[in-house]
């Protein structure tokens, strides 16, 4: 099977990227045409990123008359926040839904109406340098944030700075990418504590794995009751879940740092696609 994606420099393309696995085809806007010549099974990462391979009747038919499986994976949410994001994806599934032959998805409601569950996972960059030491004792937030569809996010940040026994405890580096992916990996590799609030994603972003893959403490938001991705990091004891600001404040003090080993085993990109069934090399 080949992987299909896009070259973002950072979070999604890099946790394929960074393993090095020869089975990945990189594609752009500007630089596509070669997919569909590929004389292997594919997997799509992004319904919605990669939506310019199949955004035109003709490029269905072409993938219509391609005789190997077909499969999509979403690691963003298809029934997104934004109006206008929700439309363009559902618009998305519905020409997916002609030629490729299953459909993953990562976000908790999206597995109960779209697709198969694939949780998402994390470059091995952070497993790799797992011990750099962390030289800053504050509780880092690096990510976007500040936007109106990151409105929980926004609100949880906002209440951290305002509360006056947390206020002195969280380090906010950025809102927006704006750090090199070297850099941002540095970044967070230099604390021991971070958090990872609610975004547009109900479920695991790769943020969780970055710090779960260097063994870090994980203060880890979550929107209700996660039932298909509390199960992967119940032997984590690094991985505080809570949902309001005062569940975190009570919580704060009784995470510490682990041995990420057999998290990473466990949850690598191929161990992910080895539960579908499928070897990468």
């Amino acid at each position: 099977m080949k992987i299909i994606t896009n070259d973002y420099g950072c979070g999604t393309s890099s946790s394929i990227l960074d393993y090095n696995i020869a089975d990945v085809v990189i594609v752009s806007e500007d630089n596509y045409q070669h997919v569909y010549d590929i004389d292997h099974d594919l997997f799509f990462v992004g319904h919605d990123f990669l939506f310019y391979l199949w955004d035109t009747e003709e490029k269905i038919q072409k993938w219509l008359s391609h005789k190997h499986r077909k499969a999509v994976w979403c690691f963003e949410r298809i029934d997104a926040i934004v109006p206008q994001w929700k439309a363009k994806s559902e618009y998305s599934i519905s020409l997916l839904k002609r030629f490729v032959d299953q459909i993953y998805v990562c976000d908790e409601d999206d597995a109960n109406i779209y697709g198969d569950w694939l949780p998402q996972w994390a470059s091995r960059k952070f497993f790799d340098e797992r011990d750099t030491k962390a030289t800053n004792s504050r509780i880092l937030f690096s990510g976007q944030a500040g936007k109106p569809e990151y409105a929980s996010r926004n609100k949880l940040l906002n209440d951290i700075l305002t509360d006056l026994d947390l206020k002195s405890e969280i380090n906010i580096t950025n809102l927006s990418r704006d750090y090199s992916w070297d850099d941002y990996c540095n970044n967070l590799l230099s604390y021991e504590r971070i958090l990872n609030p609610v975004g547009i994603l109900r479920g695991f972003n790769t943020r969780t794995y970055e710090v779960l893959y260097s063994g870090r403490i994980l203060f880890q938001q979550t929107y209700g009751n996660y039932t298909r991705h509390a199960s992967l990091i119940q032997s984590c004891p690094n991985a505080i879940l809570f949902q309001t600001l005062p569940e975190l404040k009570s919580k704060i003090k009784t995470a510490k740092t682990v041995d990420s080993t057999c998290f990473f085993e466990n949850n690598n990109i191929y161990a992910r696609f080895k539960s579908i069934g499928v070897d990468i090399k």
